[in-house]
């Protein structure tokens, strides 16, 4: 396989280099990553694999829910139990579980500390300015859960004139949503305030059920900046919301575990977070953060005499973090600090536990810039210290090469990374059939990519095109194994490794058309089993067209999945699907436009939960005002 793929990159990059198809100089890409080495700095200089969906991606897709942006990626896969609002997590292509990558908002961490995964069901794009998405390890700068890769929601922040956006739409299952959003900004005060109730009645999370299983979310969220001198930068975010989910595979009154009619989650989530920026020199720049984020989960079925399936789950995380920004001649970038992380976890049923694990660790990361900038090169450290496992030290390397005559950027990363325990694997109570293990060493990888990205000009139309192959290898995977009969307890005895490729094309054929594609091969291997990992498609596919004339525009998108095992013996498949969606907006003037979007065009049926359903053909309706 491996010499397969470095035959492709040769050939590619011989095809590319000969002189009949040299590309103008490229340009410099404008975007700016914050996520990847924690500083602002052009996307053209990082030397990770960076995939970025702006608030106009957003726009132009007309989604509702940051899951349905995340599945027209062919780098990642999404898993969902049901409709809107049932548990939703998110693979990118060398994760062996969604617990593997960490998840951010604003920077401040959001992945569960009881199950140590990010439930992404109930995060709307409403709020949103980008998601950034960083592949490969990256626990020397972000520690514990980003294993494979980050994923940072970077949420608005309000600028010029006040400003208020309004928005309505509904359409299929009983679905509508209104919405408020309140913005402004000078140069000492910004503000924004957003706020929405969405509502559906869904349909049956069990797939072959018929009972609708409907959600309602209640969302309030702000973000405030204050600048009393241009050295000193005060910035506040907080959010909370209010769901409410019916659930399947409960137990009603025929004790089937099914199509369950009284099953319902309520949840509470609540984050707080401040950020103190100071600038003591032109060259040093100093962030402290501090942050909570709460969530309660009540669980109910009345039908549950024993509390099998009724409890309260509460997960809180508290995070300081001192950051440190050097920079030196424009061509020396260092960013060092020390993060103080506690967990806490209560749960209360028929049996309950209530824990706590604190974690500290120090960070170095230096960028240098060479030649002119042609040559980047990134590496860092870090030393972690965790209550349970203790001592942990984690590193990267990485390396990207600018050809500017030819227009070619080379990649080349290494990079090695850590997950902690969830408080669940450590602490679950003995329940008679199950119970935790505080000796549990925390899980471990290492990988690398390399990889290229390349403009030119096909048939006069600006193009460009990226290839990169991967390897990432995992030990001390925690699996609950059975120890005795009918008794089951976690250990660290799991293998895994991924390997593949991805593709993509980014092709502009004229100023009103542009077509997007993206292809991802994955080979993945248990090693204790020496079978496929579960729900890690082979194949992955998708295409995204966008087409605008006059004051509308057009998007259509079609994603194929390939087929993925549902149980780790590969005896239990789901067969491959394609899904085909369509949006459309008519911009009336510079306030005011209408959209529309078209769900599953084909009537796809299809799983991406072994058992669990996916929405049919749907259609929406909605529209937009700005004043």
């Amino acid at each position: 396989m491996l010499k397969k793929i470095i035959s492709i990159i040769i050939f590619i990059l011989f095809f590319f280099l000969n002189e009949n198809l040299l590309a103008k100089e490229a340009q410099e890409l404008p975007e700016i990553i914050v996520t990847a080495n924690k500083i602002v700095e052009p996307l053209g200089e990082i030397t990770s694999e960076v995939v970025v969906l702006t608030e106009k991606d957003l726009q132009k897709m007309n989604v509702d829910w940051v899951i349905d942006a995340l599945r027209k990626l062919p780098d990642l896969y999404v898993k969902q139990s049901g409709g809107i609002g049932k548990q939703a997590s998110v693979l990118l292509e060398t994760s062996t579980k969604s617990g593997d990558i960490l998840v951010m908002i604003d920077g401040i961490k959001v992945n569960s500390p009881t199950t140590g995964a990010f439930d992404f069901s109930s995060l709307s794009v409403d709020e949103i300015e980008r998601i950034e998405i960083i592949k490969g390890p990256q626990s020397t700068l972000y520690g514990s859960e980003a294993m494979s890769g980050v994923i940072n929601i970077i949420t608005k922040k309000g600028k010029g004139k006040p400003k208020i956006d309004l928005s309505l739409y509904g359409g299929s299952y009983g679905t509508y949503k209104p919405a408020f959003n309140f913005s402004g900004g000078t140069k000492e005060l910004d503000y924004r305030i957003t706020t929405y109730y969405f509502k559906t009645d869904g349909f049956s999370a069990y797939a072959k059920g018929k009972e609708d299983d409907g959600y309602k979310q209640a969302f309030f969220s702000g973000k405030f900046g204050f600048r009393p001198s241009e050295k000193l930068e005060f910035e506040f975010m907080g959010r909370y919301f209010y769901d409410r989910s019916e659930l399947d595979f409960g137990i009603d009154k025929s004790l089937s575990s099914l199509d369950d009619k009284n099953y319902v989650q309520k949840r509470h989530h609540s984050l707080i977070s401040g950020k103190v920026k100071i600038d003591f020199t032109s060259n040093w720049e100093q962030i402290l953060t501090f942050s909570k984020v709460k969530e309660i989960y009540n669980t109910k079925d009345p039908d549950d005499l024993f509390r099998w399936y009724s409890s309260k789950i509460t997960p809180e995380i508290y995070l300081f973090d001192w950051q440190n920004n050097l920079s030196f001649f424009k061509k020396i970038f260092l960013t060092f600090g020390a993060e103080y992380r506690k967990e806490e976890g209560k749960y209360e049923s028929s049996l309950s536990y209530d824990k706590d694990v604190e974690n500290t660790a120090i960070y170095l990361n230096t960028k240098l810039k060479l030649w002119e900038n042609k040559v980047i090169l990134n590496g860092g450290i870090r030393y972690d210290n965790h209550q349970t496992f203790g001592e942990k030290i984690t590193y990267k390397i990485g390396a990207l090469y600018t050809l500017t005559s030819y227009g070619l950027r080379l990649k080349a990363n290494y990079g090695t990374a850590f997950k902690a325990p969830a408080l669940n694997d450590l602490f679950w109570p003995n329940t008679g059939w199950s119970m935790g293990n505080p000796n549990l060493k925390p899980e471990e990888s290492w990988a690398w990519n390399i990889g290229f990205e390349k403009d030119f000009n096909f048939f006069n139309t600006p193009t460009t095109f990226s290839f990169s192959s991967f390897y990432q290898k995992y030990k001390n995977l925690i699996n609950w194994v059975e120890i005795a009969p009918w008794f089951y307890k976690p250990q660290n005895i799991d293998k895994a490794s991924i390997k593949g490729f991805e593709a993509h094309l980014n092709l502009n054929l004229t100023s009103n058309l542009n077509l997007k594609a993206g292809y991802t091969y994955l080979d993945t291997e248990d090693k204790e089993t020496k079978k496929y990992l579960v729900y890690k498609p082979i194949h992955k596919f998708s295409i995204i067209g966008e087409y605008s004339l006059g004051k509308f525009s057009f998007l259509a998108d079609y994603t194929y999945t390939g087929k993925r095992y549902a149980d780790k013996e590969n005896k239990k498949d789901l067969k491959a699907y394609s899904l085909v969606n369509l949006s459309a907006t008519y911009r009336l003037n510079p306030n005011l436009n209408f959209f529309a979007r078209i769900d599953n065009l084909l009537d796809t049926n299809y799983e991406e939960v072994k058992d669990y359903g996916t929405p049919d053909f749907s259609f929406y309706l909605g529209i937009r005002y700005s004043y």
